[in-house]
């Protein structure tokens, strides 16, 4: 089997291409982990909690860094790019 030995990663598919962050709301505590570890994926909102920003780029390893790094698993990845008017799915 042929071998491409270009490493692929969704900033080479496009800045809206590939998997995204979603927070859950009710399980973030707004330990700040995941805003210091991806900035360009994640904003701090109004009650000091995490969320995914709506101009993040395609989650890269700095945004799964900060999936694995949530103390309490509020944070995941989902497939595509956002649709205007329909909210991720509960994760």
């Amino acid at each position: 089997m042929p071998r491409d030995d270009k490493p692929r990663t969704a900033r080479e598919e496009g800045p809206r291409a590939g998997p995204r962050v979603h927070v859950d709301p009710a399980l973030c505590i707004g330990s700040g982990i995941c805003l210091a570890t991806a900035p360009r994926h994640f904003q701090a909102g109004e009650d000091h909690r995490s969320r995914a920003r709506p101009d993040a780029p395609a989650a890269d390893e700095s945004a799964e860094d900060a999936t694995a790094l949530c103390p309490v698993e509020a944070i995941g990845l989902i497939a595509g790019p956002p649709v205007p008017g329909i909210p991720p799915p509960d994760l």
